[in-house]
């Protein structure tokens, strides 16, 4: 059933719905096809083939599918080829760009570094500011001398602990 000038209808895809044409039979699940589809290799599964069939040779060129569809009062899909464009080059920078670029990124670590060192003062000015306010209190100085006790426990426990043994 599928043979090269089958007029067939796309079922899957993006073209799905639009006529075709077969142009080459490529293995026994694949054929290229081309009209008012893209010309490209398609699966036979995703076509379903009429009863029309168009004379033209194998590997037939878009023009010549196209005055057969043209005959038919079918239109045929307009294909542009790319235009060729260049492909950018990288430009390398020049030593004098380095140089200043390397200083742009000094002057923004400096800013940055300043910026810490400020929020780091204000920091420290709040906590002299709390330890102030406790030594007021006189909790500081109870504080010290619980710890001063404790480490004294501490020692004489290892003094025992060495002398048993």
């Amino acid at each position: 059933m599928i043979e090269i000038g089958r007029l067939c209808v796309k079922t899957a895809g993006r073209d799905a719905g639009l006529k075709c044409v077969v142009v080459d039979i490529l293995d026994d699940r694949f054929v290229l096809i081309d009209g008012e589809t893209r010309r490209r290799k398609c699966n036979i599964l995703h076509l379903e083939p009429l009863k029309d069939a168009i004379k033209i040779k194998k590997n037939a060129s878009h023009e010549e599918i196209k005055e057969e569809f043209e005959k038919l009062e079918l239109k045929a899909r307009e294909t542009k080829p790319k235009q060729k464009t260049e492909k950018p080059k990288k430009v390398r920078k020049t030593p004098e760009q380095l140089k200043d670029q390397k200083e742009e990124k000094k002057k923004l670590r400096d800013v940055f570094k300043r910026k810490k060192k400020e929020e780091a003062k204000k920091d420290k000015s709040k906590e002299k500011k709390e330890e102030s306010l406790e030594e007021k209190a006189g909790l500081v100085e109870e504080n010290k001398e619980s710890k001063k006790k404790e480490n004294k426990d501490a020692r004489k426990k290892r003094n025992l602990k060495s002398n048993k043994k």
